[in-house]
């Protein structure tokens, strides 16, 4: 019932943000993996889920992290018209969710969740200078406070996850193109499954 749930709002999710995907990538493809690769990232962060509101949080996450892939992949942006609603939404649902069974301490934990992964993210954007951009920051208290659901903890687990892969994605290409060292990869998607990645081992 959960997973059904949470890909239910993956594919609805996915089809309301399409118009906002195409405004920022100016795509008018018929073909558009959008709203299954949400469906399928939903399902598989809510196979362990036990229970119906946190599937719909979980497949709101999924929808907003593949959008925001997708555009930032293409256009270099991570746009605050998705992150930013979608953290506020999915902060309510938790800690409702999280009250809901009496678990008071996890709000916190939800909170302190977003709080970490955003100074981690201001720290790496600073030192960084320029490696990572302003949307890399503002996604963070979205991810930030799934994760802190379970624990706040699994934000360096995430990063570290994000931070590898990112690493093989880059050697990767730099082999098969021929690119050289200044050549870089928006780090957005590699956030988002990093964190996938790590909340569909923390259930």
């Amino acid at each position: 019932m959960t997973v059904l749930v949470g890909t239910l709002v993956g594919v609805v999710g996915a089809l309301l943000m399409r118009p906002i995907v195409r405004h920022y990538t100016a795509t008018n493809s018929p073909v558009w993996l959008g709203a299954p690769i949400a469906a399928v990232s939903a399902g598989a962060m809510t196979l362990q889920a036990d229970g119906v509101l946190l599937s719909v949080a979980l497949g709101l996450l999924a929808t907003s992290i593949v959008a925001l892939s997708e555009i930032d992949l293409k256009v270099r942006r991570l746009p605050r018209e998705i992150s930013y609603p979608a953290a506020i939404t999915g902060v309510g649902l938790l800690a409702t969710d999280a009250l809901m069974r009496d678990r008071g301490d996890r709000v916190l934990m939800v909170l302190a969740g977003a709080a970490a992964f955003t100074v981690a993210m201001l720290v790496l954007f600073v030192i960084g200078r320029g490696s990572l951009g302003e949307g890399d920051v503002r996604v963070a208290p979205l991810l930030g406070s799934f994760l802190g659901y379970w624990s706040p903890g699994l934000v360096l687990s995430a990063l570290l996850v994000a931070s590898f892969l990112a690493s093989v994605a880059g050697l990767v290409l730099a082999v098969v193109k021929r690119t050289g060292r200044s050549t870089t990869l928006p780090f957005g998607p590699f956030l988002a499954l990093g964190t996938a990645v790590i909340l569909m081992t923390a259930q």
